[in-house]
């Protein structure tokens, strides 16, 4: 009596294609990385970005009165 038909083994991804992959993601994150700032510090000063939720820095001052303290 002949056995039935085995159904193919289902081989996963190349674990060391995706190790590579992992490994040159990381070194290419760290290369831009390091000539971003680089390029950042060659700069003369780099630009202060204003945040829009608070009061402009040039605006002006309202004084006033000192509160109580608290008992």
């Amino acid at each position: 009596m002949s056995t039935p038909p085995r159904p193919p083994s289902r081989r996963g991804p190349n674990p060391f294609l995706l190790l590579g992959l992992a490994v040159f993601g990381t070194v290419s994150f760290f290369v831009l990385t390091e000539r971003r700032q680089q390029s950042q510090s060659s700069r003369d000063r780099p630009k202060a970005f204003h945040n829009p939720l608070l009061p402009p820095l040039d605006a002006e001052k309202v004084d006033q009165m000192p509160r109580r303290p608290v008992e």
